[in-house]
């Protein structure tokens, strides 16, 4: 290092000669490479205090050089013996004493320091200094030289002319050659021409992107209509499920699984997010784009202040190469693509960055595993960037990312507190829009009809939602009940009716638009594409006018008309046509596929998932002959083709929720596959099978008692899914089934129902956990005491907008839910509930009240998690019985001496915490079990202040050095996210397991 650091001030050292040499020889129009620096001052400068100054200015700009250099050089030439470093620094300096930096050589080169190196190579290619390297310094002595260039363009650059009376005031105001030579950036294989405009390209990116995407677009409206309603405004904080049981490690963070989405986003950093269609998946990664580009991540996100995000929309790769990162940038906003300084996003994403990924199942499935590889190739490149991917569940499963460390998790459906949040943005948004209707009655309206269980459930998805909202404004008549009369009124309203409302005269009727639009959905569907360009769009169309006469129009226009009046068809960038969401494409690509009988293309596809819901939605435009040829189809294919016939069997089963007509033979056999089907073998199988609905039912068996506890238990999850009344006296029957897992899944199903029919029907006489009950929506908290067997309550929800709501519970034990990460969170309520012996409240942005814990003598376990550091921790001293504790973002305390004061303490989980807080810790030999959880884990200080730990988990471990962790009593260790760290440094007895 120490030879390392002397080639760095030797090459600082000639950037600084050799520049103020040429300087001050500028005036004289011409360089004499004879004349020293010393020489030079003495004829320019008369006296000593003014060749004072010229030696600081070189002294200064020597050390700032070698500053800029030394770090660079030990990253890449350590290994590098002093006599080669020193050959290789000597062959500069000797070039350099030869370089022209006139001004006419410097416009030759365009002051550009990579010509100019190019030229000093050309030139002295054949120097017998350069020829006496070994070869394995040859690349410090090209390191060098670019930097002694690029140092000394930047010097000579930034010197002014001057005259010899006016030197001394030159040099007294150059103060500013600190900050120059500190920004100039080093130049390296990922700054070939440094960083100069980085910054403020950067900032160009952020707002273009953030001005992109920071738009809701309210399906229902047209175009025209469309509010500036900003997404980051009308954003809903949506809730995710893992597939976390309900048993865990004791040392794992205390969340059973039901969680807001950037909980789960944030606590990861690498997520795969798995929806249907309509629930949210891409407006959350705009969401994310928009905010990371303005910083303004707050609660368990705060961390992804100042990354940048790159969004890629995997769809426009469907049948092309997947981007390399130079490309992030002009997928994402075209416009400014041209400006991006070289090498940019490769830089970005070195030092962390976020990559939003969209669509996975908007890929062909023969690709998905080239998008997988893609993933793995660029996480293995660039390690730091946090990843957020999205896909439909059937295109990919909960562990098809995990080799990649990717937390998969699920997009829950809307509950009553989002829908009603969804209900007022829309309706506020529509009367900015000045839409003219009484937006305010319509609202009101459609609240009252939601209480009509099929329109309940088809508001759970905000997509589903959105049309509602749009119909109900639209008309005063009685909402559609089911998905395709919803997706036809929908569609009619979009195509004609509010049109024909303001007398709008249309270039095509309804039927011919609808005729076009077919025609493109089953185009796109074929090529398994979602979006086209739109000169394809415009080919299309000028091909299928032929076959209709009455369309006289040019196809230009009838495209501009489609986009701008359809409110179906869009172009979401110039030169790009989709539809303004795929489940349009699919109704009307199946619209097309039975108007064209193209049965057979259905049946050739059905096997993939991309094509699942243009088939289903097929069996609903179907005539009775059709549906039956196409179901009857796709039990044929299940019988021949074993690899597929699980797949083939549930989609036809899923037909006969859209069809209206089908032969009786037809639907018998349907019903003797679905008896292949159940019961479900694990609780894999639920999610598929449960997609058949409430037909199902009657062929779940009565009695789970010859049945395995997993399958039992996945039968009585499939049951409880379709959330059909039809369900309930099976259910009782399951009831009786004393298992644990059984009853797990008989909890969590009573928010699926009418809460006190299932709590009087199913849960009134079940023994339950042995007494213990889990309710995850408050729903459900006034019917607790109709449960016989109750003996302890546990309640796992979002926080009731009153606490008083919550109420006299019987045996309340057991509370967890997650608060607002921007708002305080006062736990004063709690006095009302004094038996509470588990408590923990996530997401809040600091806590007050804390005083209130004290009335609470039986509390055993705490966790707690705020966004705000916490300042003390004295609270704890009045909590004497706590065996487990859970503490977020304790790098900022001095120490954890507080912790003494609980000779109970036997599990500790440390979020965020600090080596520092750690080593100034008295040792606490009551902790047995640790749990430490940061993006790099500090060990060094473990032994000292926990010596008697005995059971650790650490996330992520990386590479991290795990040497002082043989100083403990270890028996288990876990580690997540392992990265090669050496595990030879652990005593051999320690069980290890790695996940």
């Amino acid at each position: 290092m120490a030879g390392l650091e002397a080639a760095a001030l030797k090459l600082g050292g000639s950037v600084a000669q050799y520049a103020a040499r040429f300087w001050l020889q500028r005036r004289k129009g011409r360089f004499e490479r004879s004349a020293s620096l010393a020489e030079l001052a003495e004829q320019e400068l008369g006296g000593p205090l003014k060749r004072r100054n010229l030696d600081n200015l070189v002294d200064r700009v020597e050390t700032l050089v070698a500053e800029q250099l030394a770090p660079v050089l030990e990253s890449r030439f350590a290994a590098l013996p002093d006599n080669e470093v020193e050959a290789a620094v000597l062959a500069v300096t000797d070039v350099l004493r030869q370089v022209d930096l006139s001004d006419e050589a410097l416009l030759a080169d365009d002051a550009d320091p990579e010509a100019l190196a190019r030229r000093v190579r050309a030139q002295f290619a054949d120097r017998p200094a350069r020829v006496a390297l070994a070869e394995r310094a040859w690349p410090l002595y090209e390191f060098a030289l670019d930097q002694s260039c690029r140092h000394l363009v930047q010097v000579v650059r930034y010197l002014p002319a001057f005259q010899p009376a006016a030197l001394a005031e030159v040099l007294a105001r150059l103060s500013r050659l600190e900050d120059l030579l500190t920004q100039a950036p080093v130049t390296t294989l990922l700054a070939p021409r440094g960083t100069d405009h980085d910054t403020e390209f950067r900032q160009t990116y952020l707002r273009a992107l953030a001005k992109s995407l920071d738009r809701l677009e309210l399906l229902g409206l047209p175009a025209d209509e469309q509010p500036r309603l900003p997404l980051t405004v009308a954003y809903l904080s949506l809730r995710v499920s893992t597939p976390v049981g309900h048993q865990h490690d004791p040392l794992e963070e205390p969340w059973r699984g039901e969680m807001p989405v950037e909980w789960a986003v944030g606590r990861t950093g690498r997520t795969l997010l798995r929806g249907e269609a309509g629930s949210g998946k891409t407006t959350l990664l705009h969401w994310l784009a928009v905010t990371a580009s303005r910083g303004e991540f707050g609660g368990e996100l705060r961390g992804w202040n100042g990354l940048v995000p790159f969004v890629v929309r995997l769809r426009t790769f469907a049948g092309g190469d997947l981007p390399a990162p130079e490309e992030f940038v002009a997928h994402g906003v075209r416009a400014i693509s041209g400006l991006m300084p070289p090498g940019w996003v490769h830089r970005v994403l070195h030092t962390g960055a976020i990559l939003l990924v969209d669509g996975v199942d908007e890929v062909p499935a023969a690709r998905r595993r080239e998008v997988k590889a893609w993933l793995r190739q660029l996480l293995d490149a660039f390690p730091e960037v946090k990843v957020v991917v999205t896909a439909r569940p059937a295109a990919a499963d909960q562990g098809w990312l995990s080799e990649e460390d990717f937390t998969a998790v699920v997009l829950d459906p809307m509950g009553p507190t989002n829908v009603r949040a969804f209900l007022q943005r829309w309706h506020d948004a529509a009367e900015s829009a000045g839409v003219r209707a009484d937006v305010a009655t319509a609202h009101r309206r459609l609240i009252a009809q939601l209480e009509r269980p099929h329109l309940r459930e088809l508001a759970a998805s905000p997509l589903l939602c959105a049309m509602l909202c749009a119909l109900n404004l639209a008309h005063r008549a009685s909402l559609p009940t089911s998905r395709m009369d919803l997706y036809a009124k929908a569609l009619a309203m979009l195509l004609h009716l509010r049109d024909a409302e303001r007398g709008i005269s249309a270039l095509l009727a309804d039927a011919e638009k609808r005729v076009l639009l077919r025609d493109l959905a089953w185009r796109l569907t074929l090529a398994n594409r979602v979006e086209l360009a739109r000169d394809d769009a415009l080919r299309h169309l000028t091909a299928k006018l032929p076959a209709m006469p009455n369309v006289t129009a040019d196809p230009e226009a009838l495209l501009t008309h489609l986009l701008e009046r359809s409110g179906v068809l869009r172009e979401p960038v110039p030169g790009r046509v989709d539809f303004v969401h795929r489940t349009f494409q699919e109704y009307l690509a199946a619209d097309e596929a039975v108007q064209q009988h193209h049965v057979p293309t259905l049946l050739a596809h059905a096997h993939l998932d991309t094509w699942r819901e243009t088939v289903v939605m097929a069996c609903g435009h179907a005539t009775a002959r059709q549906a039956s040829e196409l179901v009857d189809g796709l039990l044929d294919r299940a019988a021949e083709e074993r690899r597929h016939a699980r797949r083939l069997r549930l989609l036809a089963a899923a037909c006969l929720e859209t069809v209206q007509d089908i032969d009786p033979a037809t639907h018998t056999r349907v019903d003797e596959a679905l008896r292949k089907l159940v019961p479900p073998r694990d609780s894999r199988e639920t999610s598929s099978l449960a997609t058949v609905g409430h037909r199902l039912l009657k062929h779940l068996p009565t009695d789970l008692s010859e049945l395995s506890d997993a399958k039992a238990a996945a039968t009585v999850r499939v049951a409880t899914l379709t959330g059909d009344a039809a369900a309930l006296p099976l259910l009782a029957g399951y009831a009786r089934d004393p298992r644990v897992e059984v009853q797990r899944q008989l909890q969590d199903g009573w928010q699926f129902f009418e809460p006190e029919r299932y709590a009087d029907e199913v849960l009134a006489d079940a023994p339950l956990c042995q007494g213990w009950l889990i309710v995850r929506s408050l729903k459900c908290l006034p019917y607790v005491r109709r449960l016989r067997h109750l003996k302890e309550l546990s309640v796992y929800a979002d926080p009731p907008e009153d606490f008083r709501d919550l109420g006299d519970l019987p045996k309340l034990d057991d509370l967890m839910f997650f608060g607002n990460p921007d708002r305080p969170m006062d736990l004063r309520w709690l006095r009302d509930h004094p038996r509470l012996r588990r408590l923990r409240v996530y997401r809040a942005h600091h806590f007050t009240g804390l005083a209130t814990l004290a009335g609470l003598p039986d509390l055993v376990e705490l966790g707690l998690s705020q966004t705000e550091p916490w300042g003390e921790l004295d609270f704890l001293r009045h909590t004497p019985r706590l065996f487990w504790l859970g503490l977020d973002d304790t790098g900022t305390l001095p120490d954890l001496d507080a912790l003494h004061d609980l000779p109970e303490l036997r599990m500790l989980v440390l979020t965020k915490y600090s080596g520092a807080c750690l080593a100034a810790t008295r040792p606490l030999p009551e902790v047995e079990r640790l749990a430490l959880f940061d993006q790099k884990p500090e060990l060094a200080a473990v032994p000292t202040a926990f010596p008697r730990a005995a059971y650790l988990n650490i996330r992520p471990v990386g590479q991290a050095d795990l040497s002082p962790l043989r100083a403990l009593p270890l028996k288990e260790l876990i580690l997540q996210n392992y990265d090669g760290a050496d595990l030879s440094v652990l005593d051999p007895n320690t069980r290890i397991m790695i996940i």
